[in-house]
């Protein structure tokens, strides 16, 4: 594919065309639009360019306009990549009335196995909170290549997950060399204060495979 239909499929993917009228300039570009109309065109969803990850999940509108974008946080050197997963049952107000003690209890919960928050690699699997209805399933596929381009950068030995794990299965089984852990969301935690003896079980369990990984050094 030359660059000019690669230009034309990013306009294609990542604008609200809001009923306008693409114009096409020659024979071969109506035939590679119709293509793409009927979806026998490769997708548009490319892996994001490592150098301009944050900018293109910034103006990223796959889903729609964002309400927000979530950025990552910390540098990752010490090898562990924490990935969020919110939890559906939860209002947008509750989100924020509880996000500052959710940052708060990430930090304690991976302070207590020994692990400098700013020194992980913590991010969400979806980016942003869109303001339109968009499926979860949809959301997830979209941010797909962002997190897969993380997961590349950082190529971490551990990945925490804190949410619901099972839309990672196929990054998961691919993704050899890291072992993986899952534990609830903090805000889940927080409204449900049982669940963190789990937690504390699993992260247990994270900390003795990090000194098993500091071990065979």
């Amino acid at each position: 594919m030359n660059e000019i239909f690669n230009e034309i499929l990013q306009y294609l993917k990542y604008h609200q065309l809001r009923g306008r009228i693409i114009l096409h300039k020659n024979q071969q570009e109506l035939e590679f639009l119709t293509r793409w109309i009927h979806g026998t065109e490769p997708s548009a969803c490319n892996p994001p360019r490592a150098k301009n990850l944050a900018a293109e999940i910034a103006s990223c509108t796959r889903c729609g306009n964002a309400l927000g974008k979530k950025r990552s946080f910390g540098t990752g050197e010490n090898g562990v990549m924490v990935i969020l997963n919110a939890p559906r049952l939860i209002t947008p107000e509750e989100k924020r009335m509880l996000k500052s003690e959710a940052v708060d209890l990430t930090k304690k919960m991976l302070g207590a196995i020994h692990l400098e928050a700013e020194k992980c690699y913590i991010t969400n699997i979806i980016k942003c909170d869109p303001d339109v209805d968009v499926k979860p399933s949809s959301m997830y596929k979209n941010c797909a290549p962002f997190l897969e381009e993380e997961f590349k950068r950082i190529s971490p030995h551990t990945v925490i997950v804190m949410g619901h794990i099972v839309p990672l299965k196929k990054f998961i089984d691919s993704s050899k060399n890291t072992k993986w852990f899952n534990i609830e969301h903090p805000i889940t935690i927080l409204k449900n204060v049982e669940l963190k003896k789990g937690a504390w079980i699993t992260l247990k369990e994270v900390k003795k495979h990090i000194e098993s990984i500091k071990g065979a050094r």
